[in-house]
């Protein structure tokens, strides 16, 4: 440990000698560590960190399966209570289900996360108030109507800590909740990155709920399959071994109530990441974005070490002499390879310790730009804990073997006469400097070779990128306003929601600038889509499509051509009492009809949900194919409805405007804001942008662009380093060449003639390695082709851009170290032999 210390301490004093070299390399190191450090704390924060909760490894999620098919669906509240009270394989079983509601913040109302819990759920998770108390059984009962809340640590802090909150109020959906407990600090629920501001009982279940459409259905009816189950198993078991005893708890009801529990059984999963579904899910997705990212790190990282390396051999040419005396006075080898070896370590750290500040910045930021398509707050901690302090030194580690091992080991065995000698230092990059395969050359070249591999991903995602920003979605983009409003978030039921948009519809088509206005429940691209099963008659196939509630003038407001037939009427988007009509999309009509006109015939709408009659409607109308998303792959069918025969309470004002311009656009927006809060001062108005900016905003587009983002950022660091590090062994090729330059020339050879060798040696570098990266780029591209949007993994435009922009570069890398060479003074040069 002494000897460690000692070398640990003249590893400093000689890194402080060379401030110069000592500031590059850290420079270099903090961004390949740090690059890696940032990409781990995403991953520790998404997929490694343990949730919040009380032995998490030991909560299973409880799931209800159907024995005919891989289809899963969620529990009724009785079920639960029979399940609860009668198994032999949870100590706790637990009940809730997630909401978003409105919270009314003075005159404003704000859409939140909500969780609506039984009375045993903080139990059962392991989390005790620490103000206040959990919720009891009678505020579990359903219908009870006690008004009681428990809000999140977040939320006690975020509205100034107060301490006499408990027995204050809420106003949550236009109704009054009692605070009766806060969370402690570090609860976020079950489910990763998303955490519920607000918990109410199940008992308040009716009055919180939302089921978009203004229609929930009690929670005692043993149809209404409602809630998710999250429990504790007996010791001793394990999800395998749990299943044949859920099976018979199932087959028991299924005798009890066969009605509602026909052809299903129950099993118990591990929780996964994002299990808030009413299926068990994997964390599959997660882990192979994480792999990719840690990959792209880990090339980067590769590639800072391969410099770091090139510089130490560098370094080590000029310390040779003093390595050979060590060695001649009866140093050992191992002596110096260990201190060799400490020095790279001291680098690392260094470069650890300003990789960790890289880190928390990307980091923070890389964080905030995924939170801003959420429609919620994204709750996360991607700050420096202890696996993320222990990932860091591991890197560090990690670089110190890859740029520090080889160097030590070949600058510990110096030839001892040529090192003793005054004059040029010998060349420790094994072999000859003019061997195009010399050590340090294939450095350079390995450098070359993944900088151009990480250079041809980027191209690829902003190919992608501007193929989304050129997508033909089937309705207009510009020119068109976006207005997401909820009258259900400020407790508005579904005739005074009717009214709201009555009003609202009416006040924005009378506004300057506006050409047409119109309501839809779902937007392209959004987040949330409804679907919906259609058939000809009773005894065709069934297929499934996208379903759309619509007002009067909607085709014409997107500008959707309506193909055949006409557009709803006044009527049919206000009267309920109409007879029941459709239209559908052109993919949908030819499915039904391959050889028909769709228009005047009948369809049946089949419930979602199966237990509701199926409805008989008229096609009115045929419109134009819409596209909902990238990367469904190809088109699915519409079925659109009139939003007077179905309603529901959160919908999209789209509205047709004359603006052009920012400027304008942002006028007539804040003037739609105000004439939103003349209709109704409470109602939420959850989106304001432009149908390009939600387009733009989507999780579509955002993943694109964020792998270009990140792509582009690791192949400029990557071309940033593998520059420096080219440059810097043609410098070093010029300094170890300088007396055989000089011979050249007194021999007759012009300063054009230096110049040329020197390039043409550059060059062939850049070839070599510019080659190898061609076939890990085409390698690369078939790892992300699903990812990919209309871009082809061997796409010729990305697979001559990347090279060329690197050959310039790089071509640039070798001209000033052999400008250099061409104005050697021969007689400086063989001054000293």
């Amino acid at each position: 440990m002494a000897a460690l210390l000692r070398d640990f301490r003249h590893g400093v004093r000689m890194l402080l000698k060379k401030p110069g070299f000592t500031l590059a390399a850290v420079a270099v190191l903090s961004l390949g560590i740090g690059a890696n450090t940032a990409i781990f704390s995403l991953v520790n924060a998404f997929l490694l960190k343990p949730l919040p909760i009380h032995k998490p490894e030991e909560l299973v999620g409880c799931y209800s399966k159907d024995t005919r098919k891989p289809d899963y669906r969620a529990f009724s509240y009785p079920n639960y209570v029979d399940l609860r009270e009668n198994n032999n394989v949870f100590t706790s079983l637990a009940a809730h289900n997630m909401a978003m509601v409105g919270l009314a913040e003075g005159d404003s109302t704000r859409r939140l996360f909500a969780d609506i819990v039984s009375s045993n759920y903080f139990n059962t998770v392991g989390v005790s108030p620490f103000r206040g108390r959990p919720f009891t059984a009678a505020e579990e009962r359903p219908g009870s109507g006690i008004p009681s809340a428990i809000v999140s640590y977040s939320y006690w802090k975020k509205t100034g800590a107060d301490p006499e909150l408990l027995g204050k109020t809420l106003r949550v959906n236009g109704r009054i909740f009692n605070i009766v407990g806060v969370l402690p600090e570090g609860f976020t629920g079950t489910i990763a990155l998303m955490s519920p501001e607000l918990y109410f009982p199940l008992g308040m279940y009716e009055q919180v709920m939302n089921d978009f459409e203004g229609h929930v259905r009690p929670l005692a009816a043993r149809k209404n399959e409602a809630i998710i189950l999250v429990g504790r198993l007996r010791p001793g078991l394990t999800p395998e071994t749990a299943d044949p005893l859920l099976a018979a708890a199932a087959s028991r009801l299924e005798q009890a109530y066969p009605g509602e529990n026909k052809n299903q059984t129950f099993v118990a999963r591990r929780l996964s990441r994002l299990s808030f579904g009413t299926g068990p899910q994997s964390d599959g997705p997660l882990i192979a974005s994480s792999v990719l990212l840690l990959a792209m790190a880990g090339v980067v990282l590769l590639i800072a070490s391969l410099n770091v390396a090139n510089m130490m051999l560098a370094r080590g040419a000029a310390r040779s002499k003093e390595i050979a005396i060590r060695l001649a006075i009866g140093g050992s080898r191992l002596d110096i390879l260990r201190q060799l070896f400490t020095e790279g370590l001291v680098l690392a750290l260094l470069g650890g310790a300003a990789g960790l500040a890289v880190a928390f910045w990307s980091t923070s930021a890389m964080v905030r730009s995924m939170a801003m398509l959420a429609p919620i707050d994204l709750v996360y901690s991607a700050g420096p804990d202890v696996r993320v302090l222990f990932a860091t030194m591991a890197f560090c580690l990690l670089s110190t073997l890859l740029f520090g091992l080889g160097p030590a080991l070949r600058l510990s065995r110096p030839s001892l006469l040529p090192a003793l000698k005054d004059g040029p230092a010998e060349d420790l990059a094994g072999g000859k400097p003019r061997r195009l395969f010399a050590r340090r050359n294939v450095l350079v070249m390995s450098q070359i070779a993944l900088s151009l591999m990480l250079l041809t991903a980027a191209g690829l995602f902003v190919r992608s990128s501007l193929a989304v920003a050129h997508v033909e979605p089937g309705f207009r983009l510009d020119h068109e306003v976006r207005v997401e409003v909820d009258p259900s978030l400020a407790g508005h039921d579904e005739a005074r929601g009717r009214q709201i948009y009555r009003a609202l519809l009416g006040r924005l088509r009378s506004m300057p600038g506006v050409e047409s206005a119109s309501v839809a429940a779902t937007v392209p691209f959004g987040m949330i889509s409804l679907g919906r099963a259609i058939q000809r008659s009773s005894d065709t196939p069934k297929i499934s499509s996208r379903s759309n509630i619509v007002g009067a003038d909607y085709f014409q407001t997107l500008g959707i051509p309506l193909v055949r037939g006409r557009s709803f009427s006044a009527a049919e988007t206000e009267d309920p009492k109409t007879p029941r009509v459709v239209i559908l999309d052109h993919l949908a009509a030819e499915r039904l009809w391959p050889k028909g006109d769709a228009v005047g015939q009948h369809i049946r709408l089949l419930p979602e949900d199966g237990t509701s009659p199926a409805e008989d409607a008229e096609v009115v109308g045929v419109a134009g194919n819409v596209r909902e998303n990238i990367w469904g792959g190809d088109l699915q069918p519409h079925v659109y409805v009139p939003f007077g025969q179905q309603y529901q309470a959160n919908m999209n004002i789209h509205l047709r405007i004359a603006a052009a311009g920012p400027e304008a656009e942002a006028r007539l927006l804040g003037a739609v804001r105000q004439e939103i809060r003349n209709v109704d001062a409470a109602l939420p108005v959850l989106t304001l942008k432009t149908m390009r900016g939600s387009l733009e905003s989507s999780f579509d587009w955002w993943l694109v662009a964020t792998g270009a983002r990140m792509f582009l950022i690791f192949g400029g660091v990557a071309l940033l380093l593998a520059t420096i590090g080219l440059y810097g062994v043609r410098s070093y090729t010029v300094a170890m060449r300088t007396r055989e330059i000089g011979i050249r020339m007194a021999l007759g050879a012009d300063a054009r003639d230096s110049l040329r060798m020197m390039l043409r040696e550059g060059i062939l570098l850049t070839t070599v390695g510019v080659s190898t990266g061609l076939v890990l780029s085409l390698a690369l591209g078939r790892l992300l082709a699903s990812m990919l949007y209309h871009v082809s993994a061997a796409d010729p435009l990305v697979l001559s851009t990347a090279p060329v922009l690197l050959a310039a570069v790089s071509l640039l890398a070798c001209y000033f170290p052999a400008r250099k060479a061409a104005r050697v003074d021969p007689m400086t040069a063989l001054r000293h032999e």
